[in-house]
């Protein structure tokens, strides 16, 4: 398994509306050529032209990454900011297929990054005034590699347990984190639990590289 982005030969033939994994994808059906990984990300967390995105920034829901904060947006709906001194704890619920990665697929199937009822979504509990939120996003066409998924859900703990929340605000630190985070050497380096505990806290609490 290819630890950074799958190449286009790698991803799953996810369907275009998540529940129907037997839809035929329309960029195959037009004879069209897939759509090309973005080259920096981890899992479904990626910077497309300047600008990151958790989840399908075409899609009809996903998060953005903004200097102030995350903000949801759903197609037919107002965005929805959370400024990143609101967030108390932030988890990360979604699977490796996009079809898994739906409350339809993920219920039945019990694969890892269990996701319930509530699909592809951060679990975050926020402050003033305290709730939970549970913003949904859908999963891109391609597969994210399981050793992404670890480490992204380590960073995303991580980063607001070690008060650096803001950080993922800062593009030029976010960039050099996750372009550390996702090279091969860190994820086949990292075989343990522990390990991969130690190497992203090294890299939450210190500055982007020059």
């Amino acid at each position: 398994m290819n630890a950074n982005h799958p190449t286009a030969a790698d991803r799953s033939a996810a369907s275009d509306a998540p529940g129907s994994p037997t839809a035929p994808d329309s960029s195959r059906a037009s004879g069209s050529s897939p759509a090309v990984a973005p080259p920096v990300g981890l899992g479904p967390l990626v910077r497309i032209d300047g600008s990151w995105f958790i989840g399908d920034h075409e899609s009809r829901a996903y998060l953005a990454v903004l200097p102030g904060g995350f903000e949801h947006r759903v197609s037919g709906r107002e965005p929805f900011q959370v400024p990143w001194n609101r967030l108390m704890s932030l988890q990360l619920g979604v699977t490796s297929g996009r079809f898994t990665g739906t409350p339809a697929g993920g219920l039945p199937t019990g694969q890892d990054g269990a996701i319930g009822a509530h699909g592809s979504c951060l679990s975050a509990m926020v402050r003033h005034p305290y709730d939970m939120w549970k913003p949904r996003f859908v999963h891109h066409r391609w597969w994210y590699p399981a050793p992404e998924l670890t480490v992204l859900r380590q960073l995303l703990g991580d980063i607001v347990d070690l008060g650096r929340v803001e950080r993922l605000g800062d593009d030029a630190w976010l960039t050099s984190a996750v372009e550390e985070l996702a090279a091969d050497r860190h994820l086949r380096r990292w075989r343990t639990g522990r390990a991969v505990m130690e190497g992203v806290k090294e890299i939450v609490t210190r500055g982007a590289r020059p």
